[in-house]
């Protein structure tokens, strides 16, 4: 994956870890509570398949939405 987009590689990595960050924080939820480990699962998977099964052109427009939420703050 990396050695096909070499100029994506940082901001793939950074939103892998991101994506396996929010996994593993939805299953502990999900076995603690339920209710909100569903939403982080959801988003986690989602942050991780948009890393690995994105193509390039893909990948940068879901960067351009999603960077849209960092001028909301």
């Amino acid at each position: 994956m990396f050695s096909r987009y070499p100029e994506q590689k940082q901001s793939r990595s950074v939103m892998g870890a991101l994506g396996a960050a929010f996994l593993a924080l939805g299953l502990f939820l999900i076995a603690i509570d339920g209710v909100g480990g569903v939403l982080f699962t959801v988003i986690g998977s989602g942050l991780l398949l948009l890393v690995f099964l994105a193509n390039e052109k893909t990948y940068a427009r879901a960067m351009r939405v999603l960077g849209w939420f960092d001028g909301l703050s």
